[in-house]
């Protein structure tokens, strides 16, 4: 759904056109939905507030994403790397007996 209201706003936004969100979302999360090339905006955000912080986002229609924005869209879009993928199988389940393989 995200993805397809991302998609409406960037189809009517005209040349130099701004698309502003205001949030609570950190950019960690916010940046993995805006950073698309197909919406051809480009990405900046600031921080306000102390404690109990907000996030405004603004993409400006026609501009390309930052190198770093560029980078993050490459590497969700090729998922995880076989080594990340690996080390999660490799996790064992926790059975809750953990106390009886403990040497006195």
């Amino acid at each position: 759904f995200i993805h397809q209201a991302l998609s409406e706003i960037s189809r009517c936004l005209k040349p130099g056109g701004r698309f502003v969100s205001i949030t609570f979302a950190q950019p960690f999360f916010r940046k993995r939905l805006y950073a698309r090339s197909e919406y051809d905006w480009s990405i900046r955000h600031q921080s306000y507030g102390e404690g109990f912080e907000y996030f405004v986002f603004v993409m400006t229609k026609g501009e390309e994403l930052s190198t770093q924005d560029a980078a993050l869209e490459k590497s969700l879009l090729e998922g995880p790397s076989p080594a990340a993928a690996s080390a999660v199988s490799l996790q064992q389940e926790d059975k809750g007996d953990f106390l009886s393989y403990i040497d006195p």
